[in-house]
């Protein structure tokens, strides 16, 4: 069989998109390495495009049906996808559906008594809005007018509405003076085995499902899609733990496999410290990644100004990252400010802050962060010259620090400042994402006669910290395309040595400078 690895509307591939792609499609288990801004969603979407023209075409041979799902270890990885899929290739794209979690559904359509929010990160979340207004959002597709349950499902959801009216009101009143809920535990069952039945059915319409790896393991998506899963695409698989990634595998029982990430961006989060020693923390994805019969890298990126470029390139992927063109990343009218940096897009503003540890909310819960702020001082600075003096949009500029209390602080003094439009991002929540400018705090920091002139290893943990990880700096140093600010200690920077050969790169081309001096 020959393999058509273009895909109509969208840009040609590139020699290692090509070999990235027809290696997918011809073999059993293969890895597609991603760094940042070489298109690693594009080419996701064009292999859903592509295996869906293959299911069809094998189909029409031997009358298997044959499908495929795409999954990741988050709802914003996958729906991110998926929207592409629906945007990019229109009325070219195979018939797709998203699936969530019931926690999703229930949060969407409430049942009367179920505790389902036991998380703070639960409690903002919902399914895609675009996704839902395209209708591929399976939990409301059942629910449609014309869906043979919909009617069914619908009174329910109306009875439901109800009872949890009643409930809301009746947590004001005394004990005695609460309304009867009519909602009976068998209405529960009975509501369950109406979806069950709803969503199995409907889920045999679709050729490509989207959901995410823990829940490609669900009965109802297994039952419904009994032997006729042929590929499984697994998506920043990087960030999953391996537990994680095979669930997709095994449940399914797929003939081909395509892990797509990035083992030198951000890693699986472990909680247990034990478990990440013992070698949890080390992705499916990573432990094939050695393994150069399964794995291409794609090297051309298209995001970054060369100069941006360079460190992290060198740094991670041992120089093998290069600009697709000259081009990339040139701002029309460069940054006045740059001329400091002899024209070059990225600067190194060395503060001598002050670091705090404070408690913070966040969607997991309360944290113990750190937050300094002479560098918020200087964080502020920078953004109001580049906003007001040099008149970008602000929007466009992206600020980040690795810590939850940085990030609060520098959102309320943004917001003191008067400026309503900013972005303020962890640079965990980071990953994925691209800004024309970005302004990233370091936040540690020690004044000059504490710091150890030989450090040992645990000595740089306790003061370090989390800035030394090697992933997060990789996905810090790359989501800029026009221009970069770092701002820290370089004093106390220059015991890591992934930091201390970024401070000799920045020195050695004229990009460091006392906070004073710039912009």
């Amino acid at each position: 069989m020959s393999y058509e690895v273009d895909v109509p509307g969208f840009p040609a591939n590139n020699t290692q998109q090509y070999t990235a792609i027809k290696k997918a499609l011809m073999s059993k288990f293969s890895l597609i390495q991603g760094p940042p801004g070489t298109g690693k969603t594009f080419t996701g979407v064009k292999l859903v495009y592509l295996f869906n023209k293959l299911n069809k075409l094998s189909q029409e041979k031997d009358g298997k049906r044959r499908r495929v799902i795409f999954c990741g270890p988050s709802n914003k990885s996958v729906d991110l996808v998926a929207r592409w899929v629906v945007n990019k290739l229109g009325d070219k794209a195979p018939k797709i559906v998203r699936m969530y979690a019931s926690a999703y559904e229930y949060l969407d359509f409430p049942v009367p008594g179920r505790a389902i929010i036991s998380s703070r990160s639960m409690r903002s979340a919902q399914s895609d809005q675009l996704l839902n207004e395209k209708g591929v959002v399976l939990h409301h597709i059942i629910r449609s007018d014309g869906k043979p349950h919909a009617k069914l499902i619908q009174e329910f959801d109306a009875k439901f509405h109800a009872d949890n009216l009643i409930i809301k009101e009746n947590e004001k009143l005394p004990h005695e003076q609460r309304k009867p809920v009519n909602t009976k535990l068998q209405d529960i069952y009975e509501y369950k085995h109406l979806l069950h039945t709803a969503t199995v059915e409907e889920l045999d319409n679709y050729d490509v499902i989207f959901c995410t790896t823990s829940l490609a393991g669900n009965p109802r998506l297994l039952t419904a899609t009994k032997d006729q899963v042929a590929q499984v695409i697994i998506d920043e698989c990087g960030m999953c733990s391996e537990p994680e990634s095979m669930v997709p595998i095994i449940a399914t029982h797929a003939t081909q496999v395509v892990l797509i990430g990035d083992h030198k961006q951000l890693r699986p989060i472990i909680i247990s410290r034990e478990a990440s020693e013992l070698g949890l923390e080390k992705s499916l994805f990573e432990r094939y990644s050695t393994d150069r019969s399964l794995m291409t890298m794609l090297e051309q990126q298209y995001r970054m100004n060369t100069s941006i470029c360079e460190f992290p390139s060198r740094m991670f992927y041992g120089g093998k990252l290069k600009t697709a063109h000259e081009g990339i990343g040139k701002a029309v009218k460069p940054l006045k400010m740059w001329r400091k940096s002899n024209s070059i897009p990225r600067v190194f503003c060395h503060v001598e802050g002050e670091e705090e540890t404070l408690t913070v909310k966040t969607k997991e819960g309360n944290e113990q962060s750190r937050s300094n702020n002479r560098e918020i001082e200087q964080v502020l600075k920078v953004f109001r010259h580049m906003v007001t003096a040099e008149g970008v949009d602000p929007e466009t500029i992206n600020v980040m620090s690795q810590y939850n209390a940085q990030c609060t602080a520098l959102r309320e003094e943004l917001t003191k400042k008067g400026f309503d439009k900013f972005n303020v991002t962890t640079v965990v929540s980071s990953q994925g994402g691209e800004w024309d400018y970005v302004i990233f705090s370091l936040v540690r920091s020690l004044p000059k006669f504490l710091i150890e002139k030989n450090p040992t290893e645990g000595w740089c943990i306790q003061n370090l910290g989390f800035i030394t990880d090697r992933h997060q700096i990789n996905v810090a140093l790359t989501r800029a395309k026009k221009g970069l600010v770092i701002i820290g200690n370089k004093n106390l920077l220059i015991c890591d040595e992934v930091w201390n050969k970024l401070v000799e790169d920045y020195e050695e081309k004229g990009c460091i400078f006392d906070a004073r001096q710039f912009p």
